[in-house]
C-alpha cells in the first residue's frame, strides 16, 4: 500500500502524468491536432507504418516502464514498437496485427487529457479507472506540427 501511494505522488509530482484538465472533445482542439489525428487514422486505416514512423518525435518516451521496454539510446521507431509492433513477422501468429489493433484503440479517441506540460493524451484504457489509466499514447506540438511523443504505461 505504501509502495503505491508513494508511486501516485512520484508520478503526480513529476507533471508528466498529471492531467490538467478533464477530458477534452477531439472537434474542440485546435485544427492543426485535429489534422494530425486524421492522419494518424488515415495511417492506420491503410496499415502505412512509415507514415506513422515520419510523426514520431525524435525524444519519444515510455512512462512507468516498469518492465524495462524503454531504451533512451534506441531510435523512437524501436520504442514505439515495444507497444505498437506493425511489423507480423516479428510477432507471434495470434498476436497478428496486434500493434495496429491497439495503435487503432489509442488514436481512434474522441477525447484527449491535456496534462500540466501541454501534452495531449489518449485516454486508452479508461480515464476513470483509479488511480491509473490503463495506458496513454501522448502528443505534443513541436515547431508548431504534432508529434507522437510519448507512451504513459498502465499502472498496476
Amino acid at each position: 500500500m505504501l509502495r503505491s501511494v508513494l508511486l501516485l505522488v512520484f508520478f503526480y509530482a513529476s507533471g508528466v502524468l498529471a492531467a490538467e484538465s478533464e477530458p477534452i472533445a477531439l472537434h474542440t482542439t485546435e485544427r492543426r491536432f485535429q489534422d494530425f489525428i486524421a492522419s494518424l487514422k488515415a495511417a492506420a486505416r491503410k496499415k502505412d507504418a512509415s507514415a506513422v514512423y515520419a510523426l514520431l518525435a525524435h525524444d519519444y518516451y515510455i512512462a512507468r516502464d516498469f518492465g524495462g521496454s524503454f531504451d533512451p539510446s534506441a531510435p523512437p521507431t524501436r520504442n514505439f514498437s515495444a507497444h505498437f509492433e506493425f511489423n507480423n513477422a516479428n510477432l507471434r501468429p495470434e498476436y497478428r496485427d496486434h500493434g495496429w489493433v491497439e495503435f487503432r484503440r489509442a488514436i481512434f479517441s474522441t477525447h484527449f487529457e491535456k496534462k500540466l506540460d501541454g501534452q495531449l493524451c489518449t485516454p486508452h484504457g479508461a480515464l476513470d479507472k483509479k488511480p491509473f489509466s490503463y495506458s496513454q499514447l501522448c502528443f505534443r506540438k513541436h515547431n508548431g506540427g504534432w508529434r507522437i511523443q510519448g507512451h504513459i504505461n498502465g499502472g498496476d
